[in-house]
């Protein structure tokens, strides 16, 4: 991929300095993957001190700004001073030495979070119903969300939804369970019908439904519809659970993937079981159909995982602190006590305490731990900080 470099120093007309800082910037890139580009497009070399001028000059919608700098002509003071420019007018910056060891990889995975970080300012998220009424601190403002992400929240409440029955059978969700009994289902379809129709009309990139109020007066759930959207890359969360989606959001703009809303249902030594009836059906090694834990009524996803090392992710109500544990999912059981799919993770000792005295809400967010270090990189960009 060709990357887009908007060059600055003291004097542009300086043949010298450039000719040095194409052949620094060759040896980093490699010879025809990258071009200097007459607009900012968010990456930034500096060649040398003098330049900070023309830097404050630079208009730019972008939200994340890579600074390139080498040792060389005062390149790295001029950079420091260009950073903290634009900090101070709330853009996320990062800074590379592309004189350092490994610092095309850093480059690599600054671009990749700093492009996951413009596509989520465009992203529209919707809460259908209200935050459930257990979820005590498990909102987001939406002011909060808009100012650290740039993305929409929207309110919609239930009386805005069409009625379920209603509405047609939904192909689609048939077509992901063509063994099970499809009169079993019909109810079920309809329902993601309904959220489909509300996911269309709106433009949304991720819902959080407030499903117990329909599941009381209807018996029927949305369990097997959220985890069909999760499948299909459109975030889809439990309970009206905003931290949930928002930090789902978060993780399916980094890497492509959503991962798996879990209750903490018991904690112990060096061991937390997490539990919930949906799952996306694509993280799951096997799975069957069987009804909602709490009601016993409708449809939901009892599945196992395989089993491997997991992060294990949530963020708060004001969106400036996120938890993260690392360890491995070290069984998949079946107790009668807790939501049909059910893991049991293995951490530290430390890790479990610190989810115990410092834990940031019930619902937590499953995924590979391969993906944890760039998920700290992004949350660093974002400034949110990790609970220790």
């Amino acid at each position: 991929m060709e990357n887009k470099v908007y060059y600055i120093s003291y004097d542009d007309k300086d043949n010298q300095l450039r000719s040095r800082s194409l052949s620094i910037l060759n040896s980093f890139f490699g010879n025809g993957n990258f071009k200097i580009d007459e607009e900012f497009s968010g990456i930034l070399f500096v060649a040398s001190g003098g330049s900070e001028q023309y830097a404050a000059k630079l208009k730019s919608i972008k939200k994340s700004i890579i600074l390139l700098c080498h040792r060389e002509s005062n390149s790295f003071a001029a950079t420091i001073e260009i950073a903290s420019y634009f900090r101070a007018r709330n853009k996320n910056v990062s800074i590379i030495n592309i004189m350092s060891p490994n610092a095309y990889n850093e480059f690599v995975e600054v671009n990749k979070v700093f492009h996951a970080i413009e596509d989520l300012s465009k992203q529209k998220a919707g809460i259908i119903g209200e935050v459930s009424s257990w979820l005590i601190n498990s909102d987001i403002e939406n002011n909060i969300i808009k100012e650290k992400l740039g993305a929409e929240l929207l309110r919609i409440p239930w009386s805005q939804v069409d009625d379920y029955k209603n509405a047609d059978i939904s192909d689609k969700l048939m077509g992901f369970f063509p063994d099970f009994d499809k009169k079993k289902l019909i109810e079920t379809s309809k329902v993601y019908s309904v959220l489909d129709k509300v996911i269309k009309q709106h433009n949304l990139s991720a819902i959080s439904v407030e499903c117990f109020s329909m599941v009381n007066r209807d018996k029927v759930t949305a369990c097997l519809p959220l985890a069909v959207f999760n499948t299909v890359d459109i975030v889809a969360s439990c309970e009206g659970d905003v931290c949930s989606m928002i930090g789902s959001l978060i993780i399916r703009s980094l890497t492509n993937m959503i991962p798996w809303q879990a209750n903490v249902a018991e904690i112990r030594e060096n061991t937390v079981l997490l539990a919930h009836c949906t799952a996306p059906l694509t993280n799951l090694k096997s799975f069957n159909i069987t009804t909602h834990f709490e009601t016993n009524c409708g449809t939901a996803i009892e599945g196992k995982f395989n089993k491997g090392k997991v992060g294990v992710f949530r963020v708060n109500s004001k969106l400036d602190s996120y938890m993260l544990l690392e360890g491995e999912i070290i069984e998949t059981p079946n107790h009668s006590f807790a939501c049909r799919t059910q893991v049991e993770f293995k951490t530290t000792k430390e890790q479990a305490l610190l989810l115990k005295n410092k834990g940031l809400g019930n619902h937590h967010l499953i995924f590979p731990l391969e993906l944890t270090s760039i998920v700290k990189l992004m949350m660093k960009q974002l400034r949110i900080e990790r609970v220790d």
